[in-house]
């Protein structure tokens, strides 16, 4: 006797319905990606071994370049139109409501308050053409002091995490002159941004975290 043949059914998969998912999940990641804001200059850190990521919210970056010019990044949700407005009536300033606007938009600030105006009205495209001075700190015009100054008058009572990123060519005047921005504020606090790398083979660092493992 013949054996019976079982009719197959179609492996045909309807893939519509996978594709439209597909498209929908796609469209929300790109919609709703928020994409990291323009860095002031490129600076490459000193390494070390620490691994304490740097706080993005309420954040007050204060880089250093190579050449050891000064500039200043506020977070996004960073208290700018009370920073700017603190910062107006400590210095004397008159800045208008459409000034406040425009510097609410900026990403970092890298000039003088003298070309604040200017600088908060430029586009993206035209400040990477442009030379910038940075934010002066010397002695006889220590403008970085007057913005830390404006900021904790902005966050009297809340947290601010302030934070230093210097590069590794930059000469030692520059941090210093940072650092003694925050201390004329009485800012003993702050965070030193670094390139990290791996803990060294048979240190004593590394010794502690295997331990530190083992007790877990």
């Amino acid at each position: 006797m013949g054996r019976a043949k079982i009719k197959r059914g179609s492996t045909n998969v309807d893939m519509t319905a996978m594709c439209d998912v597909a498209f929908l999940l796609l469209s929300f990641f790109i919609l709703t990606t928020k994409f990291k804001p323009a860095e002031a200059i490129n600076v490459t850190p000193p390494s070390s071994v620490a691994n304490k990521i740097a706080p993005e919210k309420d954040a007050f970056l204060v880089s250093i370049s190579k050449e050891g010019q000064v500039f200043i990044q506020l977070s996004d949700d960073a208290m700018k139109e009370d920073i700017i407005n603190a910062l107006s009536t400590a210095r004397n300033l008159s800045y208008s409501s459409q000034d406040v606007a425009k510097f609410k938009k900026t990403t970092y600030i890298g000039v003088p308050l003298a070309q604040l105006r200017q600088f908060s009205s430029m586009s993206q495209d035209d400040l990477k053409t442009v030379k910038l001075a940075g934010v002066p700190y010397d002695s006889t015009n220590n403008e970085l002091q007057a913005w830390i100054n404006a900021a904790e008058l902005a966050y009297k009572g809340r947290k601010i995490n302030y934070l230093i990123k210097g590069d590794n060519s930059a000469k030692y005047p520059a941090f210093k002159g940072v650092i003694d921005a925050f201390k004329k504020n009485e800012i003993f606090k702050y965070q030193l941004i670094t390139t990290p790398e791996g803990i060294p083979e048979g240190s004593e660092m590394q010794k502690k975290a295997l331990a530190g493992d083992k007790t877990q």
